[in-house]
C-alpha cells in the first residue's frame, strides 16, 4: 500500500475523489470497449479477416458512436460521483439510465438519417455492455468498501450537533461503507453566538473534507447561508442531514417558496401501473424459473423424502398483504409435528417470538440444516408468488401470532405482498434483529420499485451463494 494511497484515504478530498472518478472512468472505458469488440466479432465475424463491404463499415461506425454516446452520457449523468459510490442504488439506477438514454439517441439517429444499423449487435450491445457495467461496478464496489475499511477514500468529517446524542453520528458509525468518518463535532446553542469562521477555522485545522449539520443542530437560516458562503474559497463541502428519514430520493422532492426551500414527500405508492409491472416481473421469473430449476426440485424432493419417508413439502399459514391469510409453501427442514414446539424452542433460545427462526434448533433434520443454509427451501414459495399470493420482493411473511403483537408501525409491513426475499434478506437475514428487521421492511414498504426489486434479487443471489446469515 503506498504512501500516497495513504495520504488520499485519510484527508484530501479533491485528491482522492478526483483519483477515484479517474479509475472508474477507465474501467467504464474498457469494458464497454471490450464488449463492443467482442460484439462486433460475434455479429460481423468477416471484419477480422479484412473482408469488409459497405455495411460493414458503416456499422463498425455505428458501434463507436455507441460507445462514444454511452461514455458519455455515464459521465454526465453523474454514474461516477463520490457520494453514491459503494452503497445504495442510485449508482445502479444511473448506469441503467444511460444505458437507455444512448439507446434513445442512437434510435433516433438511425431514424432521421435513415441509417442501416445491424438490429442484431444493437440488441446484443446493450444488454451486455450494462451486464458488464454492473459487474465491474460491484467488482469496484467490494474493493472501495474494503479500502474504506482500512481508512482509505473517506471523507473526514465535522459535526455541527446540539450537544445530545445526534441520530447522524449513530447512523454513520452503522454505514461505514457510505465512507464518512466524523473526526470532530462542535455544539451549537442558543445562548452562544454562531461564529462560522470558528467553524470553518476547526474544519481546516481537522483536515476534514466535510461539514455536516447534524438533526439536532441549532442553526438558523441565514447562519446557514453564512456558513455556505464561508466555505466557498475551500474544498470543503457543506451537507445537511434533515430530520426526515427512512426516505429514498424518488419520493422527496424540494421546490422553493420566495427563498423557502421545500421538502415535498410523496405518498408511496401500492396500485396502479407500477404495481401492475411489479405483478408481471414476478410471474415471467416465477414461471421461467420454475422451468428451469424443476429437474433440481425433483432430486431435493427424493432426498426430503428418503430421509425419514415424511411428506416433501411443508405448508403453515401466514399472513399477507391487508392481513390476508394464506398457506406458504416450503420444503421440510424440520421433524414432522415438531412445529408445536416452536413457542419452547425460541424461549430456550432467547430468541424473539417474532423472528420464528433459532440458529440452535433441535427440529431441524440434516438435510433441512443444508437446505437452510443455502436457503433452497423456501423455493416453494415460487408457486405462491404464481398464485398471486406473495411477490418475488417484500416483507417476510409473518405468522398470525407475530402479527398479533405487532406495535401499530409495524402493521404498515402488511401493506404490501409479503416476498420470498426482501431487504431483510440482504441486509443480514437471520441475524437481524427485531428492530432492524422492521426497520428494513418499512424502509421497502415506504420506497419500492421496479428498480430496487432488481437490485434485491440480485444482492439476494449474492447472499445465498456466501450463505450469510441463513439458518
Amino acid at each position: 500500500m503506498s504512501q500516497l494511497n495513504k495520504t488520499i484515504g485519510q484527508g484530501s478530498s479533491a485528491n482522492w475523489k478526483a483519483q477515484l472518478g479517474r479509475q472508474i472512468g477507465s474501467v467504464d472505458f474498457f469494458v464497454l470497449l471490450l464488449v463492443t469488440i467482442l460484439n462486433l466479432r460475434v455479429r460481423f465475424p468477416q471484419i477480422w479477416i479484412g473482408d469488409l463491404n459497405n455495411y460493414e463499415l458503416k456499422n463498425i461506425g455505428i458501434a463507436t458512436l455507441i460507445l462514444s454516446s454511452w461514455l458519455f452520457v455515464l459521465w454526465i449523468n453523474g454514474s461516477r460521483e463520490t457520494n453514491i459510490l459503494g452503497f445504495g442504488a442510485d449508482e445502479y439506477k444511473r448506469l441503467i439510465n444511460a444505458t437507455l438514454f444512448s439507446f434513445t439517441f442512437i434510435a433516433f439517429i438511425s431514424y432521421i438519417f435513415k441509417l442501416e444499423i445491424s438490429r442484431g449487435f444493437v440488441l446484443l450491445i446493450y444488454p451486455s455492455g450494462l451486464i458488464s457495467l454492473f459487474i465491474a461496478r460491484r467488482i469496484l464496489r467490494k474493493r472501495l468498501l474494503k479500502s474504506r475499511n482500512e481508512g482509505r477514500y473517506v471523507s473526514r468529517v465535522l459535526l455541527l450537533h446540539s450537544g445530545e446524542a445526534d441520530p447522524v453520528e449513530k447512523r454513520l458509525l452503522l454505514a461505514k461503507h457510505a465512507g464518512l468518518n466524523i473526526v470532530h463535532k462542535l455544539k451549537t446553542q442558543e445562548s452562544q453566538t454562531f461564529n462560522h469562521k470558528q467553524i470553518v477555522a476547526e474544519a481546516l485545522k481537522n483536515n476534514c473534507d466535510q461539514i455536516m449539520v447534524g438533526q439536532s443542530a441549532l442553526i438558523s437560516a441565514s447562519e446557514l447561508r453564512n456558513l455556505g458562503w464561508a466555505l466557498e474559497e475551500t474544498n470543503i463541502d457543506l451537507v445537511v442531514a434533515p430530520a426526515v428519514t427512512e426516505i429514498a430520493g424518488p419520493r422527496l422532492k424540494v421546490s422553493n417558496v420566495e427563498g423557502l426551500p421545500l421538502l415535498h414527500l410523496d405518498q408511496p405508492v401500492f396500485s396502479g401501473s407500477a404495481k401492475a409491472a411489479k405483478r408481471l416481473l414476478d410471474l415471467f421469473l416465477s414461471v421461467v424459473g420454475l422451468i428451469i430449476i424443476s429437474p433440481f426440485l425433483i432430486v431435493i424432493a427424493l432426498i426430503i423424502k428418503s430421509h425419514d419417508r415424511g411428506k416433501v413439502l411443508y405448508s403453515q399459514k401466514r399472513v399477507g398483504q391487508n392481513n390476508k391469510e394464506f398457506n406458504v409453501y416450503k420444503f421440510r427442514t424440520m421433524y414432522e409435528g415438531s412445529h408445536e414446539k416452536r413457542d419452547e424452542v425460541m424461549a430456550q433460545t432467547n430468541k424473539d417470538l417474532r423472528l420464528a427462526k433459532s440458529p440452535n434448533d433441535p427440529r431441524i433434520t440434516k438435510p433441512g440444516a443444508f437446505l437452510r443454509r443455502w436457503s433452497i427451501d423456501e423455493i416453494p414459495q415460487i408457486i405462491n408468488v404464481f398464485k398471486g399470493e406473495m411477490s418475488l420482493v417484500g416483507p417476510r411473511p409473518p405468522l398470525a401470532v407475530e402479527v398479533n403483537m405487532y406495535e401499530k408501525s409495524e402493521r404498515r409491513r402488511l401493506l404490501v405482498k409479503p416476498g420470498l426475499t426482501g431487504l431483510w434478506q440482504v441486509s443480514g437475514r437471520s441475524e437481524l434483529d427485531w428492530e432492524d428487521a422492521v426497520r428494513l421492511d418499512l424502509y421497502y414498504v415506504e420506497n419500492w420499485s421496479l428498480t430496487l426489486d432488481i437490485l434485491i434479487l440480485i444482492r439476494t443471489a449474492a447472499a445465498v451463494w456466501r450463505g450469510e446469515g441463513a439458518y
